[in-house]
């Protein structure tokens, strides 16, 4: 019986050792730093996770292993986290002492070589209804806190677009819209983000715009079109407006980007010059945008995929750099780029800018620039964050515009809008540094019987052999425009009556002596010219009208000739 009963003792005494061993292996094999704390916050026992993190990340005397108050470890940290560390130890004291049921706190415990966030949790330690100790534990999130400041950075990046953009649900509900969309649309955030599209824009622009595109985007189809907008904040205004598809990961389409840039200047330059704007049917399309951002505290950039590619890189193969994106900007405009950045920079403010870029592969193109300054509480700057727009189709279509604007379509030379601009202009040097001005009005001799004989083509070519012979002629501060019909005028700056007059017969001379030759015609053409001296307090409809005098005379004593007009006296 003895035998027996020692037997069965043993047995149990054999369960409970191996049931130990078990937990213990469990216990030691869970990824989480764990430590148990007894009533006064004392480790009395950890596992391997918490004994090598304690090994690595402490020197030998202050591994914070078994006997160690953890709760003054807490109290006495100094650095970068002391103040959640002594958050961490009012929770230990406050779930031992039965206050709170259990206490968590997130918390950044960086190594010299990377950056790592954890979890803090604590959970009571109960025995018999009562308090014994504690349980720490702390699991890292980091790849989480990474995740949400990746989140963070193109969140910034969006809002600092001045192009509207929209993140919209397939249930046609907002997600997302940036600044420039509250600006616009005069709303708080939470006035539209949650709400269906159709509260915002109204139900009927919803049926009958708004809404069949997105459901085409929503098929997977990228919709683009330019329109014309009243706005709350402004006269009506004209967007270039995109619809993207928002893919998900699988390839799935979950709702639409949409994005909204403001091209009004560039239509209104078009309606000012129709019959140009015809010629040039293209519409302007939506610039690329990328984004940029540089971590002064941490010597952390990064150029997003877009920004690379506006100059030339692949993402991939380049170091963002500042000097490197200097490099690329144009000589012309480097100097003001830089002294307006780095007064930006000093004050902190916003920054916009417009210039030239040159690619690697040479290319010349013009950006768009916004960047913005994070500051710390003490006023130093820790991050610069901004985006980069691709408006080369843009511009340059302004300046083809500009061209058509400012020039007669048949000869090339200044047409007679642009001409008399140039000759106000002058009018106003000439006050201001006392400067010589004359103007010579042109008119073909005949010019009825060429178009008569030989037809408007041959006219045409006589009012191109005109202009370029005149061109050549003329000094290299000279201006030649075309006023209409066979009219053309040459203004002559810093030169009197006497010199003008001289100048006047050399273009006279020249074109009687020149011959306009096409197939088997040969044609000389001669022209009269009436020339008028600019005197100080003068409108440039009298100077034009005693230049026109001028050439009256020129024509009724003659033609081919040139007769000039002093201010109230006779033609001579």
């Amino acid at each position: 019986m003895s035998t027996e009963f020692l037997s069965e003792e043993g047995d149990v005494c054999f369960d409970q050792t191996r049931r130990f061993e078990i937990l213990r292996e469990i216990f030691d094999s869970l990824s989480e730093h764990v430590a148990v704390l007894d009533r006064a916050g004392c480790v009395v026992d950890t596992n391997l996770s918490w004994q090598r993190f304690a090994a690595e990340n402490s020197t030998p005397d202050k591994c914070r292993l078994q006997g160690e108050n953890y709760i003054e470890v807490c109290d006495s940290s100094t650095g970068v986290a002391a103040k959640e560390a002594r958050q961490a130890a009012d929770g230990i004291r406050g779930v031992l002492s039965g206050e709170i049921p259990e206490f968590s706190l997130e918390y950044p415990c960086h190594a010299p070589s990377e950056k790592r966030w954890f979890l803090m949790t604590v959970t009571p330690l109960v025995s018999h209804g009562s308090i014994d100790g504690a349980v720490v534990s702390h699991m890292q999130i980091t790849a989480r806190k990474l995740a949400e400041a990746a989140l963070i950075r193109y969140e910034r990046a969006i809002a600092s677009s001045s192009s509207l953009v929209s993140i919209i649900d397939l249930d046609f509900v907002y997600r997302l819209v940036n600044d420039s969309y509250l600006r616009v649309h005069g709303k708080k955030r939470d006035e539209i983000e949650g709400r269906k599209v159709a509260e915002i824009v109204g139900q009927d622009v919803f049926d009958m715009y708004v809404g069949p595109k997105l459901v085409r985007c929503f098929a997977g189809e990228t919709v683009e079109y330019e329109a014309w907008f009243d706005t709350n904040w402004a006269d009506r205004r004209c967007y270039a407006v995109t619809y993207y598809p928002y893919r998900e990961r699988d390839d799935s389409i979950s709702g639409a980007v949409v994005t909204a840039t403001d091209i009004t200047e560039a239509k209104q330059m078009q309606d000012e010059i129709a019959n140009s704007a015809r010629r040039l049917s293209e519409a302007q399309r939506l610039a690329k945008v990328g984004s940029f951002e540089k971590d002064y505290l941490h010597g952390k950039k990064n150029w997003s995929d877009e920004f690379c590619r506006i100059l030339g890189y692949s993402p991939e193969t380049v170091d963002p750099d500042f000097n490197l994106f200097m490099h690329h900007i144009h000589p012309d405009d480097e100097p003001d780029f830089r002294e307006n950045f780095e007064a930006a920079e000093a004050r902190g403010h916003e920054f916009t800018a417009e210039l030239r870029i040159r690619t690697v592969q040479g290319e010349e193109r013009h950006v768009s620039l916004v960047c913005g300054f994070d500051l710390l509480e003490d006023g130093s700057m820790f991050r610069l964050h901004g985006a980069m727009a691709d408006v080369t189709e843009r511009r340059l279509a302004e300046l083809r515009l500009e061209h058509l604007a400012n020039t007669d379509e048949l000869t090339g030379l200044p047409n007679r809008r642009h001409f008399l601009e140039c000759v106000r202009a002058e009018m106003v040097r000439s006050r201001r540094f006392g400067k010589s001005l004359c103007v010579a009005m042109i008119d073909i001799d005949d010019f009825k019987k060429v178009n008569d004989t030989h037809g408007h083509g041959v006219g045409d070519l006589a009012l191109k052999h005109v202009a370029r012979t005149i061109n050549g002629l003329r000094r290299a501060v000279d201006v030649t425009g075309r006023l209409g019909g066979e009219e053309f005028c040459i203004m002559f700056p810093e030169a009197g009556l006497e010199a003008g007059a001289a100048a006047a017969e050399r273009v006279r001379r020249g074109l009687a002596e020149a011959v306009l030759e096409h197939e088997d015609l040969r044609l000389r053409l001669t022209v009269s010219i009436g020339l008028a001296e600019y005197s100080a307090g003068e409108s440039l409809d009298g100077l034009l009208r005693r230049s026109d005098e001028a050439l009256y005379e020129a024509k009724r004593t003659g033609k081919n000739r040139v007769c000039s007009r002093a201010v109230d006296s006779a033609p001579v």
